[in-house]
Parts: C-alpha cells; sequence; structure tokens
C-alpha cells in the first residue's frame, strides 16, 4: 500500500477541523470524506493540517507583487498555503474551500453553477501552481456552494447514524444545486436545509454532527449526486495519489 504524507487547509472546523482544549487536532467532515477516497485507492495517508491563521489570518504568509499578479480571489490563499508547505517540507497537498454564492445568473442553473465552480477551480489552481516548485504538488477540494451542499447528497448515511433516512424534508436529489435567502429559515439555503434535516433526529448542525454524517457517507453516492464539484475532486485526488 502507498503512503502520502498530505498536508491540508480548510477553511474552518466544519470542514478540516479544530483544535481541542488539549491542543489536539480533531479531524472535520472532508477528512473523512478524503480518508474513504484513499482507502477506495489503496492509499494510507500521513495527514497534517496548517492553521487558517498561516494561511489566512494575522500570521498569512506576504506576498511579493510578482505573485499576487500570477493569482486572484481564492487563488491567493491557495498560492499561501503552497508557499507555506514547500517552506515545511511537503510535496503534496490538498487545498479546501467553498465556492459559495454564483456570482452570476441563477444559483440553481447548472450551468451557471458549473461555470462559477470552473472560475473558482481555476484560481485555485493557479494558485497552487504559482509557488513555482518542482517538487511541490497541490489539488483543490472545492464544494459547490458549501460543504452542506456534500453532506445533503447521501440519505443512507443519516439513516446509518441515526436509524432513519430523511424523509420531513427528504434530501435534495440535486444537492449541488439548492439555494435560498440565508436569512429565510424554510428556504434551500444549504445550511437553513440541513438544519430542518437534522431537526427530524432532534440533531443541531455541528462540527460533530458534520463528521459523523460523512464517516458514513458513500463515495459513489457523492460521485452520482454531485457530478460538478465533488467528481473533479475524486478525478484530481486520483491523478495526485498515482503520481505521489
Amino acid at each position: 500500500m502507498k503512503q502520502i504524507r498530505l498536508l491540508v487547509y480548510g477553511e474552518g472546523p466544519d470542514d478540516y477541523g479544530w483544535r481541542d482544549s488539549k491542543g489536539e487536532w480533531c479531524s472535520g467532515s472532508i477528512i473523512s470524506i478524503l480518508k474513504k477516497c484513499a482507502e477506495e485507492m489503496n492509499i494510507d495517508l500521513d495527514i497534517d493540517y496548517v492553521e487558517k491563521r498561516f494561511v489566512d489570518g494575522k500570521d498569512k504568509i506576504k506576498l511579493a507583487a510578482r505573485h499576487l499578479r500570477k493569482v486572484e480571489g481564492k487563488g491567493i490563499p491557495a498560492l499561501r498555503f503552497s508557499m507555506y508547505a514547500i517552506k515545511n517540507g511537503y510535496t503534496e497537498g490538498i487545498f479546501y474551500c467553498d465556492t459559495d454564492k454564483v456570482m452570476s445568473g441563477s444559483q440553481k442553473d447548472e450551468t451557471h453553477c458549473r461555470k462559477h465552480f470552473e472560475k473558482i477551480h481555476s484560481d485555485v489552481v493557479n494558485g497552487l501552481q504559482a509557488a513555482e516548485s518542482t517538487v511541490w504538488r497541490g489539488i483543490p477540494m472545492i464544494s459547490l456552494k458549501m460543504i452542506e451542499n456534500w453532506l445533503l447528497a447521501d440519505k443512507e448515511s443519516y439513516r446509518k447514524c441515526f436509524g432513519a433516512a430523511p424523509s420531513n424534508p427528504s434530501l435534495p436529489s440535486k444537492p449541488e444545486l439548492i439555494w435560498g435567502e440565508k436569512n429565510n429559515l424554510s428556504s434551500d439555503y444549504p445550511k437553513n436545509y440541513i438544519k430542518r434535516v437534522l431537526e427530524q433526529y432532534y440533531q443541531k448542525p455541528g462540527r460533530e454532527i458534520y463528521r459523523d454524517i460523512a464517516d458514513e457517507v458513500s463515495i459513489e453516492t457523492l460521485r452520482k449526486k454531485c457530478p460538478i464539484s465533488f467528481c473533479r475532486f475524486y478525478e484530481d485526488f486520483a491523478g495526485l495519489c498515482e503520481t505521489a
């Protein structure tokens, strides 16, 4: 079995994890998904984490003007992540982010959502490559539109966690495409939608619950239900594992 030492960055505790009161790292939902992908590919992962403050916080790496001319948007923190990784001796890494709101067009139209995703993916790839290293390879892990969209893909993960599949509401048929008003709790805004799903089980959204769901999710179902963003990550990760 091939072993890969991997540096991972995410946007917060709901996705890549957090430190507990003892300073130990607690992995988040994307790490559960990542490990499941690796298991399918017969890869043993040794995962390290870079804290947000080094990439997009108070201790973030300062970029020269020549670097900033090459990147934009989420490519900027992706470049900082790459520079941190290279400085600390890593050769492979994953940069996780959400795409958030579609900037132009319908939030629920597949063509508009796909176009928006491709722009964010391209920005992140440019950032990961702009560090100009011959030994470093980083890939994006990008959820359209946020991590909750992926976590709304597999009804069987809820059955395994809570004893029954969601029914009021059930899970969306195309979880990547749902959207709604953030301040309207009855809307299909992903965080509002998953909140209503979890209320069936007398649970509240949170990092531990998200991780529990991700622990049970089917990678095959994720690929089927989230063809725009998760399939791209799965393909990128397969390529990383093959060449690592």
